[in-house]
């Protein structure tokens, strides 16, 4: 449970103006490492939920994106293309198709790995009684976010 916050308002402020600052440059650069991978914003955004979450339809995956299954159609033509998933029929159901990841393309991986090692370097600097507050603190966050996100989506 979080805890009650003792911080003046100015501080909440200061720390919601961050997120923002954050948010926008999350999604400069997933735009930016789309384009470099010949793909969309939406394409490696799929491609990252098939990553994190294993093989699903191609229904499935527009349900959680969002987006309409003709538009998912194209999106996985692409994903295809990029190396990022594969279709496999259903075993038990031949009109299923299943969108299964790949491995994720080794340019994406270097331009994570890239930031990645300037993270770890940042948190070099906090203790981990420190860097468990701030993911307990970020989790809260994010659990908001996923919250709106469902809130926004439902019709």
């Amino acid at each position: 449970m979080p805890l009650k916050s003792t911080h003046k308002p100015d501080s909440a402020s200061a720390y919601m103006q961050m997120m923002r600052k954050s948010m926008r440059l999350s999604a400069e650069w997933v735009t930016v490492a789309a384009e470099s991978l010949g793909v969309n914003s939406t394409d490696l955004i799929a491609g990252s939920y098939l990553a994190e979450n294993g093989p699903m339809t191609a229904g499935e995956l527009a349900k959680v994106m969002g987006i309409t299954t003709g538009a998912m159609t194209i999106a996985i033509d692409r994903l295809e293309r990029a190396g990022f998933a594969m279709r496999e029929s259903d075993a038990n159901d031949r009109r299923k198709v299943i969108i299964k990841p790949k491995k994720l393309p080794a340019k994406l991986l270097a331009m994570q790995e890239s930031i990645a090692k300037e993270v770890h370097a940042i948190c070099s600097g906090y203790s981990d009684a420190e860097l468990m507050r701030m993911t307990a603190m970020m989790q809260d966050v994010m659990n908001v976010f996923e919250k709106e996100i469902f809130r926004l989506k439902r019709p």
